[in-house]
């Protein structure tokens, strides 16, 4: 049987942090709903739990919590590895506001990111979590979509970017392509989710996995 229980989505962010009480000032690279890797020269043993203050894009003031650190890049490290020095850390003793806080934020980044496809996944996504998903149909009489009804319906007369949207997401599913129309027509998408077994959560994490990935490669230099 397939868990339903994935490590958590990281998202590129740029987020101000403060470490300790405003003793070390740093910046995120990363964001999920459990954690951040914030990019320092600074060194902190794995293990240690210091108080962290993040400056989340929503006007109100930095939300404070405890960090405890997973993961250390040091900087000689990061120069062989060509990847930004700093901390890897957990978020403990997290309250209920600020969980809420963070899941908003994260819910916002593929919302205004620039990429019209990232955007679109992001609408489709969305249709599945609030109307349901189905199998057979592009949409069942209760309103669910199955996935390709879902980016359709998110790309409305756009059929040039519903083509880039199934190209994104068929690239990413370990199915053969359609022998006509490649991943930019909708056959292996279709076949993907209308297999025996699959779920709504595989079909939503499989979205977030693609939009993760775009948004990614959109941040890399």
């Amino acid at each position: 049987m397939k868990s339903d229980h994935l490590p958590a989505p990281r998202y590129p962010a740029s987020l101000k942090v403060s470490f300790s009480g405003g003793l070390l000032s740093a910046e995120t690279t990363n964001i999920s709903t459990t954690g951040m890797f914030v990019r320092t020269s600074t060194e902190l043993p794995i293990g240690a739990v210091v108080p962290v203050a993040l400056e989340l894009p929503d006007a109100d003031p930095p939300v404070p919590v405890q960090a405890k650190v997973i993961h250390v890049r040091s900087p000689s490290l990061s120069r062989v590895t060509r990847l930004d020095p700093g901390l890897g850390v957990e978020f403990v003793d997290a309250d209920d506001a600020f969980r809420a806080r963070v899941d908003r934020y994260i819910e916002s980044i593929p919302r205004q990111s620039k990429l019209p496809s990232v955007r679109l996944l992001s609408m489709a996504r969305d249709l599945l979590r609030t109307h349901g998903w189905t199998q057979l149909l592009d949409r069942d009489p209760g309103g669910s979509y199955c996935l390709t009804g879902a980016l359709m319906e998110a790309a409305g007369d756009d059929d040039a970017l519903y083509r880039r949207a199934l190209q994104s997401v068929g690239e990413r599913l370990n199915v053969p392509a359609c022998s006509v129309g490649g991943y930019g027509c909708h056959c292996a998408i279709i076949g993907w989710n209308d297999q025996e077994g699959r779920t709504q959560h595989e079909v939503i994490a499989k979205l977030e996995e693609v939009i993760r990935a775009q948004l990614v490669a959109s941040a890399s230099p």
